[in-house]
């Protein structure tokens, strides 16, 4: 999971959610969060959201060796923070308080339900929409060539894009990798091949996605949105 930025307080984010329950929509159960504890030692970690009753708590569940037992304690400031990268590319964060922990058979933390969460885009640009074949040419320092995958561009902007695809590499390995993304269709009649790094990736039930950004901007992506493509399915 990337981690989100950790400036995200509400004295530095004059954008609240919305009616503040918006948020909902964006999250599932299983959805990993980053985790701050506002403590001396500024404790940071990942963590699994088991469920949510609006306007009284949120449960999460830890690693046993995540945070030391020492350091969780009731009525204790944190903050939590998650990301929506899709189309959207928007990092949510709330402050919250520690109500209750249970430490087997798993370590978990009710936290209270926010009264307000806080957004912040995370890139300059909405990205569209989008399903389109697409080719990646991957760069890493532990290969010693460099690899062709097919996938599919999912979404895309002047400055970036996200391509799903099926490889056996985990999302850390990838990491910040470069690549050549080579972009064509006849309906736009468009055929480029663009320079990029990949800076988040994850796993999902569909493959691994990779949100890569271009080295320099390319306005003419506009024309694969614009065009009339042929809309598809994700391959489940």
């Amino acid at each position: 999971m990337p981690v989100p930025p950790s400036g995200l307080l509400y004295e530095e984010s004059p954008a609240p959610s919305g009616d503040n329950n918006d948020w909902l929509n964006y999250i599932k159960i299983g959805q990993r969060f980053d985790l701050e504890l506002l403590s001396q030692r500024k404790i940071r970690c990942s963590c699994e959201l088991l469920g949510f009753r609006p306007g009284k708590y949120v449960l999460l569940r830890l690693d046993d060796d995540a945070i030391p037992d020492s350091q969780l304690l009731v009525g204790l400031p944190l903050i939590c923070r998650f990301l929506v990268e899709d189309a959207l590319g928007e990092c949510f964060a709330f402050r919250s308080e520690l109500l209750h922990i249970v430490r087997f058979p798993d370590k978990i933390i009710m936290v209270n339900f926010p009264p307000l969460v806080q957004r912040r885009a995370l890139r300059n640009e909405k990205r569209n929409s989008i399903y389109l074949p697409a080719r990646l040419r991957l760069s890493m320092e532990k290969l010693d060539k460099p690899v062709q995958v097919d996938g599919h561009l999912v979404d895309i902007s002047a400055n970036g894009c996200r391509f799903l695809f099926k490889t056996p590499y985990k999302p850390d390995l990838i990491r910040l990798a470069t690549v050549l993304v080579h972009i064509a269709h006849d309906v736009a009649e468009f055929n480029v091949m663009l320079h990029g790094t990949i800076r988040n990736a994850r796993i999902d039930e569909y493959g691994l996605t990779a949100g890569i950004q271009f080295a320099t901007p390319e306005p003419a992506l506009a024309r694969l949105v614009n065009a009339e493509l042929p809309q598809q399915e994700v391959e489940r």
